[in-house]
């Protein structure tokens, strides 16, 4: 009887670790389509999200919900294996457990108290992994903490409204027109209108110290782009980028008058 209750209890603690077992660790940027499958997995509408995965290069997802009150937990090698065979043989890693990111980049997670919801857009989507170093270009280290410079000062909140000249391949001409923006403990929106009524871009970015950062946009013409950017001490910002469809872009905002 001993030998049998030993037995049980090596074999629930073996099912356990292979439940837990597979999260990813190290540098990882998420690609566009493997946002939108995050979005999709998150959204929850055929099942409550489970386990979702992603290939080392960040480029292939796969994902099971829950169709029912209550599932029996599934172990992440199977998973993993298939999310692999999709990828062409690039090695996948548990990138989620429920809407809760476990995949382990040296972010402060905890700190940063991010959380996804079943209603958060796209765009909110991708500010979040941003701001966690999963998508884009930001580069937040472990339980860091912003330090002031001549560029960066905490506490702080700035409304504005300055010229902007950009530059997008595809557009024939010089976009000239005036950026809205809103900023806020070294984080923005923003708002740009893009020429001949061809819609509004609504988006965000984050700085970084040294003048340094990165932004991210979608327009209402179904265009988007992200990129990084770099200010100076009088207020002047020039960024560089690609849109989903890897075209450039770059841009120059004017310094405050």
């Amino acid at each position: 009887m001993l030998k049998k209750l030993i037995a049980i209890l090596f074999l629930n603690i073996l099912f356990v670790s292979n439940v837990n077992a597979g999260y990813g660790s190290g540098e990882l940027k998420l690609s566009d389509n493997a946002v939108y499958a995050f979005q999709k997995y998150i959204e929850g509408k055929k099942g409550k999200p489970e386990k979702f995965f992603i290939s080392m290069d960040g480029k292939t997802s796969h994902w099971w919900y829950c169709p029912y009150p209550k599932c029996t937990p599934m172990g992440d090698t199977q998973e993993a294996k298939k999310c692999s065979k999709r990828a062409g043989g690039v090695e996948c890693k548990t990138f989620a457990v429920r809407r809760s990111i476990k995949w382990n980049n040296g972010v402060d997670k905890k700190a940063l108290k991010i959380k996804f919801t079943s209603k958060d857009s796209i765009q909110d989507i991708k500010d979040k992994l941003t701001q966690l170093g999963f998508y884009g270009t930001s580069n937040v280290k472990e339980k860091s903490k912003p330090k002031t410079s001549n560029y960066i000062k905490k506490k702080y909140s700035l409304k504005d409204e300055r010229p902007i000249a950009l530059q997008w391949e595809g557009y024939s001409d010089l976009i000239a027109g005036t950026i809205k923006f809103d900023e806020k403990n070294y984080q923005g929106t923003l708002k740009l209108p893009l020429p001949n009524n061809d819609g509004t871009c609504n988006g965000s970015y984050t700085l970084q110290e040294g003048g340094n950062g990165v932004w991210q946009m979608t327009c209402t013409n179904n265009k988007g782009a992200s990129g990084t950017l770099k200010w100076d001490g009088s207020g002047g910002v020039t960024g560089i980028g690609r849109d989903y469809k890897n075209k450039k872009l770059k841009f120059t905002v004017s310094k405050k008058s």
